[in-house]
């Protein structure tokens, strides 16, 4: 799955198995071939993704949204990442 984080200052894009985000309504686990949806970020949370390599990585979200296809993922926020 691909994933990519736009902020004001830049743009990532990874390769990831799955990602854990934290909702206004909850935790969710996005895995490749999700049906597709957009999703507020909670602010303040940490997101979590699993890159294919096994790897695990997290960024802060201080506010945001997640736009999720079946083979891609975009998150977009509104501050620079830390």
């Amino acid at each position: 799955m691909i994933f990519i984080i736009v902020s004001p200052e830049k743009t990532e894009t990874h390769e990831i198995a799955w990602f854990e985000a934290h909702t206004l309504s909850g935790n969710m686990v996005i895995q490749p071939k999700h049906a597709p949806t957009i999703l507020l970020l909670a602010p303040g949370k940490e997101l979590l993704f699993c890159l294919n390599n096994g790897k695990q990585e997290s960024i802060m979200i201080p506010r945001g949204i997640i736009e999720v296809t079946r083979d891609q993922a975009t998150v977009i926020i509104n501050k620079p990442l830390t």
